[in-house]
């Protein structure tokens, strides 16, 4: 795994609570980038509970 890869999978679990089901930088980018942009959910993994 890349560091990039690293970075991308913490960024993944602090915006969506969980492990990412698959590691794919492109694909990851782009899911968290829309995530932060519409703010559908909290930034806390405590309020989803």
């Amino acid at each position: 795994m890349t560091e990039e890869e690293r970075q991308l999978v913490d960024r993944w679990i602090v915006t969506f609570c969980e492990a990412p089901p698959v590691v794919d930088a492109e694909l990851m980018r782009r899911l968290i980038a829309e995530q932060e942009a519409t703010q559908q959910e909290s930034s806390s993994c405590q309020k989803r509970r």
